[in-house]
């Protein structure tokens, strides 16, 4: 093992040991996420450690009522998306009617295991996400999907538009990351890709689909791309358009997805919907603003 890793993975465990929400354990936890491959395992028995006693425990019915809404709200259009009328809503039919070899398609969390999940994910095991996927999604048939969702994004001091990954990465102690989350944190409509192939996918080809996609839709606009770095992508990008702080996409090949035989690859993009909003109507498409504890508590967001 890479000395350095070792004793990445060294702190890591032992800043587990004062608690999540201890300075040493974010800092430890950040350093763990520039690590290539990821130390899956060891990130494992730690959150198993944390949550074991919570997860034996039922969950309350008013608490999982709760919980499945907010999880529905968050993997469902808005209001604004639906409406074809809204710049939103005309952007996402836009981009459906170009993609049409894209399956529509709905999580249904009326039937999702909840509590189920996160034990077997928790345990390391393969299907432990089967419940949120499209029937067959495990076999070696090709596939390609898309479904509406609603992603957070949170603005930077800067004015960047940042994921909450870059923002781990970007503070330096644990109340910047959490007081720039609270302050920035924004939800975007958005429209989430999903392809399957049974034979090797390189980067480019998410390229190709984004550039076809800018083609199609606002052919005037300039586009640029850079790379994009998260654990779970073996090769990600991010997608803007013309001078817009809100990333038009990112994306990229995964590493292996757990559940899927041999020689199965996979890609994913979120296509953020205000840029493209914004583009086809000239003008200002805002992310909608997001309170957490708000959003828990109301229905129809």
């Amino acid at each position: 093992m890479d000395p350095k890793r070792q004793q990445i993975l060294k702190q890591l465990e032992e800043a587990s040991k004062e608690g999540f929400k201890s300075e040493a354990f974010f800092h430890a936890f950040r350093q763990a996420l520039s690590l290539r491959p990821m130390p899956d395992e060891l990130l494992r028995k730690i959150m198993q450690k944390h949550w074991a006693k919570k997860l034996q425990k039922p969950l309350e019915p008013e608490k999982e009522r709760k919980l499945r809404d907010a999880l529905g709200r968050i993997y469902s259009a808005s209001q604004r998306a639906l409406d074809p009328n809204h710049p939103v809503g005309a952007a996402a039919n836009a981009i459906r009617a170009a993609l049409p070899e894209f399956k529509q398609w709905q999580i249904d969390w009326s039937e999702v295991d909840i509590v189920g999940m996160l034990k077997k994910m928790l345990n390391g095991e393969g299907d432990a996400f089967l419940s949120m996927m499209l029937p067959g999604f495990n076999s070696d048939a090709p596939g390609s999907y898309i479904y509406p969702i609603r992603s957070w994004l949170i603005y930077d001091e800067d004015g960047s538009v940042r994921t909450s990954f870059e923002i781990i990465q970007s503070k330096r102690t644990r109340d910047a990351m959490h007081s720039q989350m609270n302050q920035g944190g924004r939800l975007s409509d958005t429209l989430s890709l999903l392809l399957k192939r049974a034979e090797p996918l390189e980067l480019r080809t998410v390229e190709k689909l984004l550039r076809r996609l800018a083609n199609e839709i606002v052919p005037n606009m300039s586009v640029s791309f850079r790379p994009y770095d998260e654990p779970r992508y073996r090769a990600g990008l991010r997608m803007q358009l013309v001078d817009n702080p809100v990333p038009a996409a990112i994306g990229g090949v995964h590493n292996n997805w757990p559940g899927l035989p041999d020689g199965v690859a996979v890609a994913s993009v979120l296509i953020y919907l205000e840029p493209w909003a914004a583009a086809l109507s000239g003008q200002v498409i805002e992310l909608a603003d997001f309170s957490l504890f708000d959003f828990l508590k109301k229905k129809g967001q």
